[in-house]
């Protein structure tokens, strides 16, 4: 890849390294590793909270989020807390389930991504493909091949906007400056 530019946002939180799933009041609470929570304060503690229905009930089916908590801070959840109507269930967990830290893409409508990457040089022409994405999604109408003359080097090539300097290229590799992006 020669040139990426691109808008995304983020939340930091972190994510479950372990599958989880345990009887809890009258329901059952099941997570998943990659489960993405939360910093939340639950009854006045520091607890770390699904996103996603965690808490399934037997007749509603998932119903409400699970929290967690690591008591001595130490990477790993110790206590479990679901709270399906006014009052909070928890359980101890007996096989402490790990968590790192974790930072989650977050899709929205005007997040984008344009690429270019670097194929080759052939017959003297450098190569560059281009690639536009919209939410993580090639956009098939915004996929280009362009090809520029590469008669001596150091040259400046555009595209759109974006402006880089090739320093020295072969077939294999390439080394540039990037002097404006799109």
């Amino acid at each position: 890849m020669i040139y990426s530019q691109f808008r995304y946002w983020s939340k930091q939180g972190y994510r479950l390294k372990n599958d989880y799933s345990v009887p809890l009041g009258l329901g059952r609470v099941s997570v998943s590793e990659g489960d993405f929570v939360l910093k939340a304060e639950v009854e006045k503690r520091t607890a770390f909270c699904t996103e996603e229905r965690a808490y399934i009930d037997p007749f509603a089916g998932p119903f409400t989020t699970a929290c967690f908590i690591d008591a001595d801070s130490d990477g790993k959840f110790e206590m479990l807390k679901a709270a399906p109507g006014a009052i909070w269930f928890e359980s101890l967990i007996t096989s402490a389930l790990a968590y790192e830290k974790a930072e989650l893409i977050i899709p929205r409508h005007d997040s984008f991504k344009y690429e270019l990457l670097y194929q080759g040089i052939s017959k003297g022409s450098l190569k560059l493909s281009y690639r536009e994405y919209i939410n993580e999604f090639a956009r098939p109408a915004f996929f280009q091949e362009v090809t520029y003359d590469l008669d001596s080097t150091p040259t400046t090539i555009t595209f759109r906007t974006a402006r880089i300097e090739v320093l020295s290229a072969n077939n294999n590799q390439i080394s540039y400056r990037v002097l404006s992006g799109f």
